[in-house]
């Protein structure tokens, strides 16, 4: 959450873009039942309405066509629910939507309602253009108080979530029954699943694994301390890389590699997610497959005849794997409306009209009601994200905050800690090795941004 230099000169950037016309254009609509609000010069401040007179806010997101269509009609019926409401409303792709966003908050001027991403919101956190929404919005109706927590920063509540989302753990029903492997319990620790995995690994043909390579990225291993250790290896500016800890989850799956527990790194090297011929478990080489719920829908439609089991992933001393909303709704710390924008945010999340409209434009709803209500119109694969979502919130499992994906400035060592994990899986790096150069260009990255 320190990544003060790396945001101002993206800022500076795409300032000096847009005053020499090349920052995007973006559709802009006006969707409101009253006239225009007289324009004002008023400071950032939460300034109420006074009688009969308009509100006018700006709404902005990224996305689809669909996405954009749904949004809109959405937005629509808001206003003519809300006839002293107007909201102009903005949207484009995501690389345009960046652009206008660092151009926004390098005037202070962001929009009263916009759309955040997980990996993102950090730095327009530390850099003041979201404001602080606890007391103003209300999630308690929307989703489990426990889970509301998992959203706030410094204990306060800058965002609401979009839709579910999480990561677990699904497998082919059929497949496991074929072989005569016991399904995954749900709960199961670390130590269950290697347990399990050597055990159905006695029962498999040459060619097929119980479980994946955990080996191959950042992801799986910060997953992995997440779960166990309960903390982020990367966090804007701070650089928290344990190489004891690198070692053990990296000599844990070479132990597993050495008993052919887990497929052998050409094969490893050789799967591409969600492709029907080459993912790990759509090609039935690997038994079980992390997933996230945004992602289970598109994965149960490479296998249409199969019926998919679930479960969480392992879980640790501390939880089982990350389970929060990867995208958020915001409102902007210059907005003057602030009460206004949060009770349209409520509105999209709440609101079962609305989220028939919007159904899963943005994943599954937050809201078990919204869910309920859209539920008979989804097809079965649909329904498996939700049902996924269930697993990972049950009871016998403590979901995790999300850990933020690479920031920026440790991009180069990333792309460093893929090829360690590559080199290790090939034998050409041993786990030692590795962990001492990672943490050595780690500490250099770190210690030029402080």
């Amino acid at each position: 959450m320190k990544a003060k230099n790396f945001l101002s000169v993206l800022l500076a950037l795409a300032l000096v873009l847009a005053l020499v016309g090349c920052s995007a254009t973006t559709p802009t609509t006006t969707n409101t039942p009253a006239a225009d609000a007289p324009a004002t010069d008023a400071p950032a401040a939460d300034v109420p309405a006074a009688d009969g007179e308009t509100i006018e806010m700006k709404f902005t997101w990224w996305g689809s066509d669909v996405r954009h269509e749904a949004t809109e009609k959405m937005t629509k019926l808001y206003c003519e629910q809300n006839p002293n409401i107007k909201i102009v409303t903005e949207y484009s792709a995501w690389d345009g939507y960046w652009e206008k966003m660092a151009v926004l908050a390098a005037s202070s001027s962001m929009p009263d309602v916009f759309q955040m991403d997980a990996a993102k919101i950090n730095t327009f956190i530390e850099q003041n253009q979201i404001a602080d929404l606890t007391g103003v919005l209300d999630l308690t109706d929307v989703m489990d108080e426990n889970l509301i927590e998992n959203y706030k920063t410094d204990g306060k509540l800058y965002s609401a979530p979009v839709g579910a989302n999480g990561t677990g753990i699904v497998y082919i029903k059929e497949d496991l029954a074929q072989y005569g492997i016991s399904e995954p319990q749900l709960g199961w620790s670390w130590d269950e699943m290697i347990a399990w995995a050597r055990d159905a690994k006695t029962k498999l043909p040459e060619g097929v694994w119980p479980i994946g390579d955990g080996r191959g990225n950042y992801e799986g291993f910060q997953n992995y301390v997440s779960s166990v250790y309960g903390y982020k290896t990367l966090q804007s500016d701070a650089f928290n890389f344990n190489p004891e800890h690198f070692k053990e989850y990296y000599n844990l799956y070479g132990q597993l590699a050495e008993e052919g527990v887990i497929p052998p790194a050409e094969v490893s090297m050789s799967f591409v997610e969600l492709d029907p011929l080459s993912d790990s478990l759509s090609s039935r080489k690997v038994l079980l497959r992390q997933i996230n719920v945004a992602n289970v829908e598109a994965l149960a439609n490479m296998v249409p005849d199969c019926e998919l089991g679930m479960v969480n992933y392992p879980q640790g001393a501390v939880g089982a794997g990350w389970c929060q909303s990867t995208m958020f709704y915001c409102v902007g710390a210059n907005s003057q409306h602030v009460k206004e924008a949060a009770d349209f945010i409520h509105y999209i999340l709440s609101d079962v009209e609305a989220g028939k409209i919007l159904s899963t434009v943005r994943g599954m709803p937050i809201s078990e009601t919204v869910y309920a209500a859209i539920e008979p119109e989804l097809t079965g694969n649909q329904r498996l994200g939700m049902e996924l979502n269930k697993v990972i919130n049950n009871d016998k499992v403590t979901g995790l905050p999300y850990w933020d994906d690479v920031p920026a400035p440790f991009a180069s060592w990333d792309s460093e800690f893929k090829a360690c994990a590559e080199a290790i899986q090939l034998g050409e790096m041993t786990v030692d090795e590795a962990a001492e150069y990672l943490n050595t260009i780690g500490q250099q990255v770190a210690s030029t941004l402080k």
